[in-house]
């Protein structure tokens, strides 16, 4: 079996992943390294391909595309000690920016073949894994508007500056409840609702820049009491992870919170829309390993 097995999405990132995987095999090629590559060629795909490369027993499996491409790579491997090596190459590429993994690709190579092994947490949203941030409301419309956007937009957060402020017509906020572990229950008119073990969305959004994938916490965030005027206000310091101290913001931690609001609001789990609240957001400690900075 070879070393490193690397699983491409030729359509992450408007073809990037392409690019990026040839610039991938050149590097090894030169250094004599051991890899395979494989090609997904429908949604859910690479996940497939990652649990036959798990049981075939590579010694890495790499995720070649964006945090979609990650997602469902890592979802295989959660539970497992065969580590997750990324070349992120895709429209956002949010996951990796607290793991500081570089979206230069001869660097994410670089990490890949000299780095270090990390133990990280993943997430889940009712009976949905994830590895980045989940959450409901608000951040819901806008990924509808993402879709569209994203389309015309080369770069990720531009896209998802463009489809929050087209969201913004259709503002409207949720009674909403949450209740954590400890027993303590917590009422908000909100906005949207995050429970992140990353850092960022859309491209670049920093809305938990508190969260570190290893310390067995979520981090939620609860934007709320907010009327159209002042989100625009409040929007530059979202991207700028300046909005935490906000009296529009409510942040804390957990390893366990129930959420249910009226009206019900469907989720999103790592970018992915699906049904819908109520929602419990839990964390599973130091279920992944992910290659690494050896100091990061």
């Amino acid at each position: 079996m070879a070393e490193l097995l690397f699983i491409c999405n030729p359509v992450a990132g408007n073809g990037a992943a392409m690019t990026a995987i040839e610039q991938v095999k050149r590097i090894l090629d030169e250094r004599g390294a051991d890899y395979e590559v494989r090609f997904s060629q429908y949604p859910e795909h690479s996940k497939v391909l990652a649990l036959q490369a798990a049981k075939e027993g590579h010694g890495c499996i790499v995720a070649v595309g964006g945090d979609g491409t990650v997602r469902e790579v890592a979802c295989a491997l959660i539970g497992t000690d065969i580590p997750l090596g990324i070349i992120p190459c895709g429209t956002g590429n949010d996951y990796v920016k607290p793991l500081r993994i570089p979206c230069d690709t001869a660097l994410a190579v670089d990490i890949l073949l000299s780095g270090g092994r990390r133990r990280v947490d993943v997430g889940r949203a009712n009976d949905n894994l994830y590895i980045n941030v989940a959450g409901f409301g608000f951040d819901v419309d806008v990924l509808d508007s993402t879709e569209i956007y994203k389309k015309k937009c080369r770069s990720g957060k531009v896209a998802y500056i463009r489809s929050l402020i087209h969201a913004l017509s259709g503002l409207r906020l949720r009674k909403t409840v949450i209740k954590t572990e400890d027993g303590t229950e917590r009422r908000f008119n909100a906005l949207i609702v995050v429970a992140g073990i990353g850092t960022h969305i859309g491209g670049g959004m920093n809305i938990t820049p508190k969260a570190d994938p290893s310390d067995g916490l979520l981090d939620i965030c609860v934007a709320h009491d907010v009327t159209k005027l002042t989100v625009l206000r409040f929007l530059p310091k979202l991207l700028k992870g300046r909005h935490v101290d906000s009296k529009y913001v409510t942040y804390f931690n957990a390893t366990r919170a129930e959420a249910v609001c009226e009206p019900i609001s469907r989720i999103q789990v790592d970018g992915e829309v699906m049904e819908g609240t109520p929602v419990v957001f839990e964390i599973e400690k130091a279920a992944l390993t992910v290659v690494v900075k050896k100091d990061a």
